[in-house]
């Protein structure tokens, strides 16, 4: 099975996918993409940093699928992983998921909605990006949250809405909702 969690950036999807990880002995899945490498990344362990010319033969021999483009830079997923039999956990962007859920029926898909969107605004500034790439985040923010609240079909996409609050309580909603799967 396929843990997936998405949301607007700042909502927790890293934090989340750490702990699960670790709390509940997944699988991690490391995304290929072709975005610059930031300060603190490790090649292998956050992503799979490649050239343009390596996802495009990563693709072209189906050794990564669901892919997609976000803010200019190409994204994939490991074609045997999303497709085994072992539980792990991927941050996923959200208009993929359709895309996830034609490539194995697998999923559990849990969107994040922060409880204040301010909070995840906060936690993307904290990030210190390019002003470029923070104002593009920014907004994108807003349109994510909008789209989800508007867009019945997409919510029914997912399998479980977690409202974050940020604390320990949410935490322990969350772990519960997953282990209640009998994933291990």
């Amino acid at each position: 099975m396929v843990i997936t969690l998405s949301g607007v950036t700042g909502s927790g999807k890293s934090y989340y996918k750490k702990l699960l990880q670790d709390k509940l002995n997944l699988d991690n899945q490391i995304i290929y993409t072709t975005r610059p490498i930031r300060k603190g990344e490790i090649n292998g362990v956050d992503k799979f940093f490649v050239t343009d010319e390596e996802f495009d033969k990563l693709e072209a021999s189906k050794k990564i699928i669901v892919t997609f483009e976000y803010l200019g830079y190409r994204y994939g997923y490991e074609a045997s992983k999303i497709k085994s039999n072992t539980c792990s956990i991927i941050e996923l962007h959200y208009k993929i998921i359709y895309k996830l859920k034609q490539e194995t029926n697998k999923v559990f898909s849990v969107y994040i909605i922060p409880n204040n969107i301010e909070t995840a605004k906060s936690n993307l500034k904290a990030r210190k990006l390019e002003k470029n790439q923070e104002d593009l985040r920014l907004k994108e923010i807003e349109e994510q949250a909008k789209e989800f609240a508007e867009n019945k079909d997409l919510q029914k996409q997912f399998d479980y809405i977690f409202y974050n609050n940020y604390d320990e309580k949410s935490t322990k909603e969350l772990i519960r909702v997953l282990k209640d799967l009998n994933i291990n």
